[in-house]
């Protein structure tokens, strides 16, 4: 029966359904707003503040009855696969044990949620839940650099190379760019940074011009399985030996041979190399409190001082890495932030398993899972810190030594609310976006990128997965997939099988050598997983830096 006490801490509608049972179900999932309930169902949109009630029927009511050896789970799994587990739910104040309450933080990310019922009773219920959290985001970047010859004589053989934001897989992609000039070329490096290159034969005395692009942007949370990683940690050290070399030496601000960072390093040298990722995060979290700095200073100063911004987070973070030969390095981005608008802000990459995994020393609050708030862009890869060449901007001119010029650079960017599929049209784009006040205001956006081959690939490797149409939840299964290197040269890089669900992506990661015009099988073993209904698969061979070789999709219905 309901209890006096119950009546009192439930809303009203809800004690009603209770007391009247049903013959379906023994358990109920209620949708609470305010000081009403609704069953809830995938057409109800479920927001920040609400929460989600899971209730009993009248009969042999599992929330109620005082029986101790009743067996019930409650998982909520969230799109990308993690779990709010009952234990972890914050019951109501009413001291009763057995009334769970899911409450919708805005942490929770917006897409499709499973909640899972086990034990005695079994229930599987959709949600769909709304926050500010996006698992995508439509970008479009503003870059612009303004220069000026102040001399009493023209410059010759001006030579300007401006960044561009770098293609990622599939966390960051740019579908597009405009220019209102056109550049000459594009230029990459090893890292998989890029420029674009303009080229002017004469800057005459006094003469001022703006360079402008804009850059159409997809960035995505991408969520990795970690019990896979774990089951593929060798170093793949003899795979790999180029970035193992490169990217586990100390550099400027980043000083993995100091005794302090070693001293650091060796509390964990037991540990599996993501266990000692983990492990670092953790150690910086626990350790080094966050202060807005004037200026860079690097790990050492964060050590010693127990403080730093996200410069000293990164880059103790990276320069833990390489002194466990874990390659690693720091990446520039821009942070979006609803007070202060676009920030720089400094993160890191640690590279694992033929993947370079991005990570936020600074913002992650969770160290179980990898993944990265897609609500930021990443500018470049690489140390900028030190006298390097990774710069957002790079000119040369003849008498460089003698004649000085003037160089301001501006940016911004603005997101793009409406659904856009495949390349996004300038008139379009053009409605949408403000550019009055702002060193964009009269620019004539008269040159499209696609003719410099953004997508620049030379290598190519087929992939033929045979996957079934339908396959049964919670239950593991293999299917094979042949790999076909069709190039006159050995290609190492990773198989990466990804389970794309609302436009999640959560991914398991295989490391291939595969030698020249040769034909590989690989039994892949599908997992128990937590998705229902139709789910894309998708098969990509990436090299190390996010480039996309090859590519298969299947879909599969689990039921």
């Amino acid at each position: 029966m309901i209890t006096e006490e119950l009546e009192q801490h439930i809303p009203l509608n809800i004690c009603r359904i209770l007391q009247h049972p049903c013959d379906s179900n023994m358990i109920e999932v209620f949708h609470v707003k305010g000081n009403k309930a609704k069953q809830v169902s995938l057409q109800n949109l479920i927001e920040v503040g609400d929460s989600i009630l899971v209730a009993g029927k009248e009969q042999s009511i599992p929330f109620v009855r005082t029986k101790k050896d009743v067996n019930l789970h409650i998982l909520l799994v969230s799109p990308i696969g993690t779990i709010i587990d009952s234990n972890q739910v914050r019951l109501d104040e009413t001291g009763l044990r057995r009334i769970y309450t899911f409450p919708v933080v805005p942490d929770l990310y917006s897409g499709t949620y499973l909640l899972q019922i086990d034990g005695d009773f079994r229930l599987r219920e959709k949600l769909n839940i709304k926050t500010n959290k996006q698992l995508l985001y439509r970008w479009v970047l503003s870059y612009g650099v303004h220069f000026e010859n102040p001399n009493n004589i023209p410059l010759n053989n001006f030579v300007m190379d401006v960044m561009i934001p770098p293609n990622i897989t599939p966390i960051q992609h740019v579908t597009n760019v405009v220019c209102n000039y056109q550049p000459s070329k594009l230029i990459y490096d090893d890292e998989g940074n890029r420029w674009l290159r303009f080229y002017f034969h004469q800057i005459n005395p006094k003469e001022k011009i703006t360079l402008a692009y804009r850059a159409y942007i997809i960035t995505r949370l991408v969520a990795y399985d970690i019990t896979r990683i774990k089951g593929h940690e060798e170093s793949l050290e003899d795979l790999y030996l180029e970035t193992f070399r490169k990217y586990t030496q100390p550099e400027p601000f980043i000083e993995s041979t100091h005794q302090s960072i070693r001293k650091v390093a060796r509390k964990f040298q037991e540990y599996s190399p993501l266990g000692k990722v983990f492990a670092f995060l953790k150690f910086i979290k626990n350790n080094i409190d966050y202060i807005p700095l004037d200026g860079d200073y690097g790990p050492i100063f964060a050590i010693e001082n127990r403080y730093g911004d996200c410069t000293e987070f990164a880059s103790l973070f990276v320069s833990l890495c390489r002194a466990a030969n874990i390659p690693a390095r720091m990446t520039t981005s821009i942070i979006h932030s609803d007070i202060e608008g676009w920030l720089y802000h400094s993160q890191a990459e640690f590279f694992i398993n033929g993947i370079w995994f991005p990570i936020d020393p600074t913002l992650i609050h969770d160290v179980r899972y990898l993944h990265r708030d897609p609500s930021c862009i990443i500018l470049q890869r690489g140390n900028t810190l030190g006298d390097t060449a990774i710069r957002e901007i790079r000119y040369s001119y003849d008498d460089m030594d003698k004649y000085q010029i003037s160089v301001k650079s501006h940016k911004d960017a603005v997101y793009m609310k409406s659904k856009i599929v495949g390349k996004i049209s300038e008139t379009h784009s053009e409605e949408m976006l403000k550019t009055k006040g702002t060193l964009f205001e009269n620019i004539s956006w008269s040159f499209s990128m696609p003719s410099l081959d953004l997508e620049q690939q030379t290598k190519n490797i087929e992939i033929k997965a045979i996957a079934p149409e339908t396959a049964p939840i919670y239950k593991p299964f293999s299917i094979p997939v042949h790999l076909y290197n069709r190039n006159n040269e050995e290609i190492v890089g990773t198989l990466r099988i990804s389970f794309v669900r609302g436009g999640i992506f959560t991914s398991h990661l295989y490391p291939l050598r595969l030698e020249d015009n040769s034909h590989e099988t690989k039994m892949i073993e599908i997992p128990a997983t937590n998705f229902l209904g139709k789910t894309l698969i998708e098969f990509i061979f990436q090299d190390e830096n996010g480039g996309k070789i090859g590519y298969e999709q299947k879909k599969i219905h689990f039921q």
